[in-house]
Parts: C-alpha cells; structure tokens; sequence
C-alpha cells in the first residue's frame, strides 16, 4: 500500500517517462510501412525510447492483424501486407528509474465497419472509466464499467484487469480487477487498459497511464487515439 502512494516528485517522474512514450509515437507511426514485420517495428521502438536517453519498461508487444486477438503476443517475423486490418502497439519508456505504459491499435488499410465498431467500443469504455475514476472511489468499480459496457455491446469478457498501478515497476499497487478491495487514494498512479479480443480476426486495447491528484484523475499518456487508418 505505502509504495502505491507516490510522492509529487515521483509522479513527476512518472510524468516524464509518459511524455518520452508521447514524443516518440508519432516516429512510429512513420515506420509502418507494407513488408515491415513485427519484431522490426518492436526493435524501432525499442531504439527511439533509447535514442531520447530512456529505458524500457519492458519488451514492446507489436501485433499485425489477427495477432492482435492475443493479450501478450510476442512479436514474429509476419510482415505487415496491404489491408492487414490490426496493428496493436504496447511500449513503455522508463526514465529516472520510473516507468510509462500505453497501447495504442491503428488500422493498416480501411477499417471494416466490425473492427470500427470493435475499436469504437473500447474507446467508449475506457472514456467511462476515465470518467468515473476519482479518489475515494473502489478500484473495482472503474474495472467494472469498462467491463460491464464491453460486455453489453456483445463482445466477450475482458480477459484481463483492467488496469495496474505502475512506478519502479511496470505493475504495482493497485490492481484495478474485479476482485480488487483497493480505495483509490491521492497519490497513485496505474493504467486504464481496456480491451476487446476476437480469435482468428483480431482485437483492439487502448490504454493510458493515470495519476490521482487533489482528487481528480490525470492522463500522463496523450497521444491521440481517434480511430487511425495508415492507407
């Protein structure tokens, strides 16, 4: 509990780390291009985080297409083809020893009307939890509401929390989960991370990290994340 409270000048830091991941997405964007494969743009990242003197927070997750259905996919050699539909971007930069974290899905190609519908809700979702989540309130509550309106728009259960405190450490204290008894308090800093996942075609997560502050929610991440297609 006491390290899931941080400290201005950590969430400054915190700050700082976000605002790298920030800076170097629009570098991203630029190197997706037809015939880049997936272990090539997770190497890209990797170097822009290191060429603006920052660390990892861990291996960047880069999924193309139906790839993108699996939470944790770990990035091949599948090259990225026209049309290819889903590309899932999941990276964090560390500076000062803190992390950032932030997953943002773009279209190679036109979107379909079921992956914009697909993308449209988890953003919907991630807006309700964005903006019920204060101090004081239960963490579970904010997992719920994300969860509750995925389900509602026929789509299947989240098949993780949907959030995590983040520091020193890419997860800490505290889980924002359905089985969480956390309050949240002033002070601490996690992801809002909710996500939609359809084996054999594909899937959406967007997240951002987060701080609690005189009693407001702040996003640390800003990259935009209206509904991109790279044609």
């Amino acid at each position: 509990m006491i390290r899931g409270i941080k400290t201005p000048k950590e969430i400054e830091k915190i700050k700082k780390a976000c605002a790298l991941s920030d800076k170097i997405f629009p570098e991203i964007l630029k190197s997706i291009k037809i015939g880049i494969t997936e272990k090539e743009l997770a190497s890209k990242i990797t170097r822009l985080i290191r060429s603006k003197n920052g660390k990892l927070s861990f291996r960047p997750i880069v999924a193309f297409g139906k790839n993108a259905s699996e939470v944790h996919h770990k990035p091949s050699n599948l090259k990225l083809r026209k049309n290819h539909g889903f590309i899932m971007m999941d990276f964090g930069a560390k500076v000062d020893g803190y992390c950032s974290d932030i997953t943002r899905t773009v279209f190679f190609g036109n979107a379909s009307q079921r992956q914009k519908k697909v993308y449209n809700t988890v953003l919907e979702a991630q807006r309700r939890s964005i903006k019920f989540a204060k101090t004081n309130c239960k963490a579970f509550n904010v997992d719920r509401i994300s969860r509750e309106y995925i389900i509602e728009q026929k789509f299947s259960n989240i098949p993780h929390s949907v959030g995590h405190g983040i520091g020193k450490k890419i997860h800490e204290f505290p889980r924002i989960s359905p089985k969480s008894k956390t309050i949240l308090r002033n002070g601490m800093a996690f992801t809002i991370e909710p996500g939609v996942y359809i084996k054999n075609f594909g899937g959406v997560r967007i997240e951002d990290t987060f701080c609690l502050m005189t009693g407001k929610l702040y996003q640390l991440t800003k990259s935009p994340k209206n509904l991109l297609e790279l044609v």
